[in-house]
């Protein structure tokens, strides 16, 4: 079986919860489309992730923050002093942090060094995005979106900012054959703005449309874990949806 889930946030203890549901195992594949880590215990699901030969990462813009800093982070002499670090990585360095990555880096530090030159070379090997097959349907995975979309346009042609911080418009079909499955965006959002009847989310509450929206070819799959929802997992097999709250 094939699943996909996304936005986990450093959320470990939800993510071994959902492995759990869904009775994850060496036969099953997972995908997970970015923006794993830059919250509670990120380098634990890295180093989970990176142990098992069936779970394949797409870049997310956390992930690309993070690796933007990290090889430079363990050149710093002494990595308690950031000083030593050129301007180009401490402003690198400061748009990670401002986006939620202090607890990584803290993290990071923490690990050995053999365990650090994993992440890193882990991180190198994230793909922009992945097609598969599954249940007779074709998907195309990807972090956020395709900007400056063209239905001609090869998806080698993108780069790699219009992959992990694009936007959808989830009202319109962009590939007549295919899904394309998407985390980035909350999915309250993508249910709010599709039916302005729902009651709106209050104050990061979580609300009844924090599950995964299927509409137009569009499977979105961000329920806002980092936001007061719960983390959502789909099997492309048959379309199941799996809920950790």
């Amino acid at each position: 079986m094939i699943y996909c889930m996304s936005d986990i946030y450093g959320d470990y203890e939800r993510y071994k919860k959902m492995l759990v549901k869904i009775r994850f195992s060496d036969k099953d594949i997972l995908y997970v489309l970015g923006n794993s880590i830059d919250g509670g215990d990120s380098m634990k699901i890295l180093l989970d992730m990176m142990m098992r030969e069936n779970v394949y990462p797409v870049i997310g813009e956390h992930e690309y923050a993070a690796l933007r800093c990290l090889g430079k982070l363990m050149e710093a002499s002494d990595m308690s002093d950031l000083s030593s670090l050129d301007p180009d990585t401490m402003q690198k360095l400061s748009d990670w942090v401002r986006i939620g990555g202090q607890k990584t880096i803290v993290q990071f530090r923490a690990l050995s060094d053999e365990q650090k030159e994993m992440v890193v070379d882990y991180l190198c090997d994230f793909a922009l995005y992945e097609e598969v097959s599954a249940g007779g349907k074709d998907f195309i995975l990807v972090h956020a979106g395709l900007s400056n979309f063209a239905p001609e346009k090869d998806l080698d042609d993108y780069d790699i900012y219009e992959l992990i911080t694009g936007s959808l418009d989830y009202s319109k079909v962009y590939f007549e054959d295919k899904y394309l499955v998407t985390g980035h965006t909350p999915t309250r959002k993508i249910h709010e703005e599709d039916n302005p009847l729902l009651e709106p989310a209050v104050n990061g509450a979580p609300c009844g449309h924090d599950k995964i929206f299927i509409k137009n070819n569009h499977i979105a799959i961000n329920c806002g874990d980092d936001i007061g929802g719960r983390l959502g997992a789909i099997r492309l097999d048959d379309m199941a949806e799996f809920y950790v709250d």
